[in-house]
């Protein structure tokens, strides 16, 4: 469901609708015109706060009772609620939540102008507003925070611009998912405003999804960029990206800000070196297969398929499964990875893989794999590619959470496209102790998919306890899993300063000692601190209510309301309750037409809107030529299982190499095997966090055929062949 102005309910009741909101009242489509839409961000190191305002005029002759739905990431911290109709501004005050839907009742029947904001699902907030007037203006502004996720060492941040419809299995219903299932046509412009401050350099800023310009300067002590969407965009059936790269993105830091309720509240962000090891996996992938996954998402399924399969440990067992209205196996049970098995299943993977299994059921699925018979000496790793279409969220996180053997089975899961359920996607991994990524529309995959990969082969490491010094040591209430290279971030309210933080984990620890604290000034930090406690499941829920009353932010519990006290519509004019279902406005729309404000310009730093695989900016491919993304498949396709190359006449066509004359000394396998080595070196070095587990193979497959003298010499008479070429 990306923004649009052109709308029409799946039932198509209301045809389409030239507008930014649509009402449905008297059994006619009025339309809501959306006016003016700014959204700035203002990203501080980890975190980041959103802030969206947007302007509304009800041009019909009825008072409207409405209610539209946004997207956000999961969990955020939804601080700030105004509303100005006319000259009249609002402000929202957080309730329980019981407590502020019957003071937006009692509202709206005793003919006042009424706003209440809730969580709907963790990455979806609704809006319900009562009695807006006729030819009313109602601007609208709302502000949440939320934690930044730290992946290959770059910071991300993600603007949901759209919920994708979600399918509502039959033995399931969700009439509220289904009110939000809506069909677009159409585009509308968007524009963004951003500001950035980080404690080290920032060297790069990359947009995946848009094009931005960029300035940066520096602020006491702090570097800072800012910047804008180039120009008005509408592509809109993407989400806004932006990637960070700084200078030293692996110092641990403690933010801490002192809280108008007597509170210090600290963030501690630290990136683990757990040392674990690999070990011994059962590989399952649960691939979405359907109808929503159609066109590009399949697509970049199958992606990913390839390169997990190609890229699997040794000594592993794996099979696939594919779902959609119903499911099916590759393989009746998990089979030992060989050539013989790997070849099966890369034909699978490219004639079965196919958006045609109808709609999103993947409770099922995940039954049957939690439910089979664990192998001995075998950790299950589990691995789900989806574009998160489904409306029993909840349902699938709670299976994953409540599985039996958690200490022999790990969730992990790939979000694919725009619009997918971050509810879903995060929920499945935190519930299985696994990680999360996210694949957009305009993203390379590979990546993705060997980070993936690389923490599902890892050991096990876990948050033991965190020490502060001069204060009680504190045991997390769940396991907090670590992955090297994952950011993790730590939330507390304490009551004084600590002089040092010590966290300890399985065979490793982590001090942030007072040089590295960094006192903000933001007034907003608590607010995102005091809902991790809140909602984290480290204080009871009558205490997380109280904290999320005191600093004012929304949970599940609570609520934002707001009553305009100064204008009352007679009896007669007011929308009736008993009309409720047939005078309700459905929208996702957040962006319009609309200006930032300026930014002072200053010196250039690097952006751009990135390429897509293989191609430069500015770049070309020659007709018939494969892309570089495409020579990186076809190369690790020809290995085996473990890593070595037998077919060097292949090796070389794909590459329009000469004849290798030089070598003949040494088996073709092995002069193969090294070419390939060299080769990922040479042309594809900027990609080795993608190969560099395949290529270990290929290493380890070498070991002992060839000494290392020779394997040295063998690569630079290679070196030199590759680069006459």
């Amino acid at each position: 469901m990306p923004f649009a102005n052109k709308v029409k309910l799946q039932d198509g009741n209301l045809g389409v609708v030239e507008c930014g909101l649509v009402v449905k009242h008297k059994n006619q489509a009025i339309g809501i015109p959306l006016t003016h839409v700014a959204a700035e961000i203002d990203i501080t190191f980890c975190a980041a706060e959103v802030k969206l305002t947007q302007t509304y005029l009800n041009n019909s002759p009825d008072l409207l009772n409405c209610v539209y739905f946004f997207p956000t990431e999961t969990s955020v911290a939804l601080h700030k609620f105004t509303a100005t109709i006319g000259d009249r501004k609002l402000s929202g005050v957080v309730k329980e939540k019981e407590v502020a839907r019957e003071e937006f009742s009692d509202a709206v029947r005793q003919g006042k102008t009424a706003f209440l904001l809730e969580e709907l699902k963790p990455d979806i907030m609704e809006l319900m507003v009562g009695n807006l007037g006729s030819n009313e203006t109602c601007q609208i502004e709302i502000c949440y925070i939320q934690e930044l996720p730290f992946q290959d060492l770059l910071t991300r941040f993600t603007l949901p611009t759209s919920i994708a419809p979600r399918y509502i299995p039959a033995s399931d219903p969700d009439p509220v998912v289904g009110l939000m299932n809506m069909q677009y046509t159409g585009d509308v412009p968007l524009s963004i405003g951003f500001q950035i401050k980080m404690r080290s350099e920032i060297k790069n800023i990359t947009s995946p999804s848009h094009k931005v310009e960029v300035t940066q300067h520096s602020e006491e002590g702090w570097f800072c960029a800012g910047g804008t969407l180039e120009d008005f965009t509408s592509l809109l059936d993407r989400d806004f990206v932006l990637t960070l790269e700084c200078d030293d993105p692996l110092l641990p830091v403690v933010l801490y800000e002192n809280t108008e309720q007597g509170e210090v509240a600290l963030m501690m962000s630290f990136i683990p070196e757990t040392h674990a090891k690999d070990r011994l996996c059962e590989f399952v992938f649960i691939v979405d297969c359907s109808g929503s996954m159609n066109g590009d998402r399949i697509s970049k399924a199958r992606e990913a398929m390839r390169v997990f399969i190609q890229s699997l440990p040794e000594d592993c067992y794996f099979n696939i499964v594919r779902f959609g209205s119903s499911y099916e196996v590759m393989m009746s049970k998990s089979v030992p990875y060989n050539d013989e098995t790997l070849k099966k299943a890369k034909a699978y993977i490219e004639n079965s893989v196919e958006a045609d299994l109808g709609g999103t059921e993947i409770l099922k699925p995940l039954k049957k794999v939690l439910g089979w018979k664990y192998r001995k000496g075998y950790e299950r790793q589990i691995l789900i590619l989806t574009d998160g279409a489904v409306s029993n969220a909840e349902k699938v996180i709670k299976k994953i959470k409540n599985r039996s053997n958690k200490d022999k089975c790990r969730v992990f899961s790939l979000g694919i496209g725009d619009g997918v359920s971050r509810e879903l996607v995060k929920g499945m991994a935190e519930a299985g102790d696994g990680i999360q990524l996210f694949c957009t529309s305009n993203e390379p995959m590979r990546e993705k998919v060997i980070r993936m990969l690389s923490c599902a082969c890892s050991n096990r490491s876990e948050i033991s306890c965190v020490e502060m010094k001069g204060q009680e040591s504190l045991t997390p209430p769940v396991p907090v899993t670590l992955f090297t290279g994952e950011k993790t971030v730590l939330y507390n309210l304490t009551p004084i300063l600590p002089a040092e933080i010590t966290v300890h984990c399985s065979g490793s620890k982590h001090t942030v000692t007072s040089g590295n604290f960094v006192q903000v000034h933001s007034g907003k930090m608590p607010k995102l601190v005091a809902h991790k406690v809140a909602t984290g499941g480290v204080v009871s829920e009558g205490r997380g209510v109280e904290l999320a009353l005191n600093y004012q932010v929304v949970t599940k519990e609570t609520s934002f309301v707001c009553v305009d006290g100064d204008v009352t519509y007679t009896a007669n004019m007011v929308a009736r309750e008993e009309e409720e279902e047939e005078n309700y406005l459905v929208d996702c729309n957040l962006f319009g037409p609309s200006s930032p404000p300026p930014l002072r310009k200053k010196r250039m730093v690097k952006s751009r809107c990135t390429p897509l695989p293989g191609v430069g900016e500015g770049g070309s491919l020659e007709a018939g030529e494969d892309e570089p993304g495409d020579q990186l498949n076809k190369l690790m396709d020809l290995a085996d299982t473990k890593g070595g190359f037998s077919d060097l006449a292949k090796i070389r066509a794909v590459f329009k190499l000469g004849e290798l004359t030089t070598v003949s000394n040494f088996a073709e396998d092995i002069v193969a095997t090294v070419l390939a080595l060299v080769l990922l070196e040479i042309k594809f070095g900027v990609q080795r966090d993608v190969w560099y587990r395949f290529a270990g193979k290929s290493e380890k497959w070498l070991d002992g055929k060839i000494s290392k003298e020779e394997l040295e010499n063998l690569k630079d008479e290679i070196k030199n062949f590759v680069s006459s070429f």
